[in-house]
């Protein structure tokens, strides 16, 4: 008997978190380019048994009409057809049948076991646990492997002495270790990546608000200033003249009279100024949005934001910000979704935010953490949230924002 060299293949299937003693609290979808490379991995990982096997059928063309033969080549082709399943449509498929597929390829890796038992089948059980960290949690993981490994002793014990049954299973183990503990750190990694982008684009929307709500304030501040002391000043200077106009003749009287009407157009540009800086204060909520959504790589989120949601106060204008803040992390983390329609209205008693996705959806709908406090903000402002979910559509979200509370 002799060992393969393998490689350390990880999963790249779908992702979506969910907390469970059972389950990993993260599936991660790996980058476009880090799944070709996972491909080529795994790929590569399986052709080892099977160039084997196939170099012994040819270099012994009797064996090729014996049962087992038959029984290993079938179990391989099913292997194959299982994992092309797992890795193409595993975004589609619950995590209870991602796991049946998994059991399914780990029986037939022992039905090959215990057909040929070249002593290379094991690097198949390599591939099973390159998938198991994405979808397991790491003891559970590393449980399915030893489970796995100790069937396969058992089975090459049936037709070896204990001695070799223990040094195949025990080598093909320190294999499958090594590639669940990769796959785990690179899952990780990559759940650290989309985590830090995801707060990068809410610091870079929250930053935005700020600065908006700074200008607002600013300009608020001026436009009070002017009034409360040019426009105080200026109005003082008017009645005065007035007066000077009554007790002054001749020239001089002259002269008062234009100082009047150059004190009341001051006077008139004075208020048109404090009007046009109290007139705008609005927020770029549409640049804070599309700053949050822009470094999302999944699910595909098609926006609709007019450019004056009609939103001026800075604590309603967070509140729309954070909602759709929410709206996209539960396409993300629960949903499942694939793609994410936002929409924005401008309406006469305030805005209104209309969100759907095209995710899994659910029977019951149970508010966790982040649906309960968006309701709360929601609720803080006089606003008002729906949340609609059946299984197949997908999540339907409007949250209503007042101008003002009572007009909700």
């Amino acid at each position: 008997m002799c060992h393969a060299s393998v490689s350390a293949p990880m999963t790249f299937g779908r992702v979506n978190p969910r907390k469970s003693g059972v389950y990993s609290e993260r599936r991660m979808e790996l980058s476009p380019r880090s799944q070709r490379l996972f491909r080529v991995a795994l790929l590569g990982t399986m052709a080892t048994p099977l160039v084997l096997v196939l170099v012994s059928l040819i270099r012994n063309p009797a064996s090729c009409r014996t049962p087992r033969s038959h029984f290993w080549l079938g179990a391989y082709a099913l292997f194959g057809l299982a994992f092309w399943l797992t890795a193409k449509r595993g975004k589609n498929l619950p995590r209870l049948w991602l796991a049946a597929s998994l059991a399914f390829q780990s029986a037939l890796v022992l039905v090959m076991v215990n057909s040929i038992c070249n002593g290379y089948e094991g690097a198949l059980l390599v591939v099973v646990a390159g998938q198991l960290a994405p979808l397991f949690s790491l003891p559970l993981s590393l449980g399915w492997v030893a489970g796995q490994s100790l069937l396969m002793g058992f089975v090459i014990h049936s037709h070896f002495s204990l001695e070799i049954a223990l040094a195949l299973s025990a080598s093909w183990f320190g294999f499958q270790i090594f590639t669940v503990l990769m796959s785990q750190a690179a899952t990780r990694e990559a759940t650290a990546r989309a985590e830090l982008s995801k707060l990068n684009a809410e610091l870079r929307a929250t930053q935005q608000l700020l600065v908006d709500s700074s200008q607002v304030a600013e300009r608020m501040r001026i436009a009070r200033e002017l009034h409360d002391l040019v426009g105080h000043h200026l109005t003082g200077l008017s009645l005065n003249l007035e007066v000077a106009s009554h007790l002054t003749e001749g020239k001089a009287q002259g002269h008062i009279q234009t100082a009047q009407s150059v004190t009341k157009l001051l006077l008139q540009d004075v208020r048109e100024v404090v009007n046009t800086l109290r007139g705008d204060d609005s927020f770029d909520l549409e640049r804070a949005i599309r700053t949050l959504t822009k470094d999302i790589p999944k699910p595909q989120i098609h926006l609709d934001v007019p450019e004056d949601l009609g939103i001026y106060d800075p604590v309603r204008a967070e509140t729309i910000l954070r909602c759709v803040q929410e709206i996209i992390t539960n396409a993300v983390r629960h949903s499942g979704a694939q793609i994410l329609w936002s929409e924005s209205v401008k309406m006469e008693e305030g805005g209104e935010v209309r969100a759907r996705d095209d995710g899994r959806g659910v029977k019951q709908l149970r508010a966790g953490n982040g649906l309960t406090g968006m309701r709360e903000r929601v609720e803080q402002v006089g606003g008002h949230l729906e949340i609609e979910s059946t299984p197949g559509t997908g999540f339907h979200l409007r949250v209503r924002i007042p101008t003002a509370v009572g007009s909700a």
